[in-house]
């Protein structure tokens, strides 16, 4: 028992103070996850020289082995940064063993994830559309999406079982919400930034040129080291490149350990309720 409250704590500090620098730098630092992927190895091994208990290790290569390989796909496809994939890897380490009713923690952790990060994306771009209304102009196609999602979210919720109304919420929601992504991004998640500050990890909007030919080119996974310091090397010539600034997503993982902890699969009990 004492060793589980102190893996649990252990996550949430961590994951608090990661998610903080997140809000605050949009990145998370190197020191901050490869802490957390430490202390996860540090607290499994005391844990399993105390108990000599085998389940404690049991589920983490099954854990590292589905949490790494989603993270992994994500971060190929441009929507998590090299910062997030750490922290859910220390994670994996971390809680894999932990059980919600029958079922390993890693698994509701997963399933957990895609629906808070839905609503927490909608709900973050939705604020920053709010804070930055004036630069965003909506053409009449554009202001009846909205309604319309409120209007068939409502009818769901009436006529069908909990469960199916809420993932069809869901969908309709993300759904509609590209219509407005894009805009939201090209009015105000592009930013002209100097070399000096780019951080590993930044989205080329496009590929950089230096005398009209492609210098570097853009890639989905974002800025490595080594092309910041490629770039570093004709900062006189480039003095700033354009990137689009990512949604801080690390406060996504605080909330989901949490509420898997507290609830389990969320969308399981959606279906015990319905």
């Amino acid at each position: 028992m004492m060793f589980t409250i102190i893996a649990v704590s252990f996550a949430l500090v961590a994951l608090s103070i990661a998610s903080i620098e997140d809000l605050k730098t949009r990145e998370v630092p190197d020191y901050l996850s490869y802490f957390l992927i430490g202390g996860a190895i540090f607290v499994r091994a005391i844990w399993f020289l105390a108990d000599k208990d085998r389940s404690i290790v049991y589920w983490i290569p099954v854990s590292l082995a589905v949490l790494g390989g989603f993270s992994y796909l994500m971060y190929k496809g441009g929507q998590w940064g090299g910062g997030d994939v750490k922290v859910v890897i220390g994670i994996a380490l971390l809680l894999s063993s932990f059980k919600n009713e029958t079922i390993p923690f890693f698994i509701n952790f997963l399933f957990n994830t895609l629906i808070v990060g839905a609503f927490y994306g909608i709900i973050y771009m939705g604020l920053l559309a709010l804070k930055h209304i004036k630069k965003i102009k909506l053409n009449i196609y554009e202001k009846l999406v909205l309604p319309t999602i409120v209007i068939i979210a409502i009818l769901l919720f009436y006529k069908l079982p909990l469960v199916i109304s809420f993932l069809g919420s869901i969908i309709l929601v993300s759904l509609g919400a590209l219509v407005y992504i894009k805009k939201i991004e090209s009015k105000i998640m592009i930013a002209n930034i100097p070399i000096e500050k780019l951080t590993e990890g930044d989205w080329l909007v496009s590929d950089v040129k230096l005398n009209g030919k492609v210098y570097l080119k853009k890639q989905n996974i974002g800025l490595t080291l080594k092309d910041i310091k490629k770039l570093k090397k004709v900062k006189d010539k480039i003095k700033k490149v354009k990137i689009k600034e990512g949604i801080p997503f690390v406060p996504v993982f605080l909330l989901v350990v949490i509420a898997t902890l507290l609830f389990g699969n969320i969308i399981l009990k959606l279906f015990l309720l319905s």
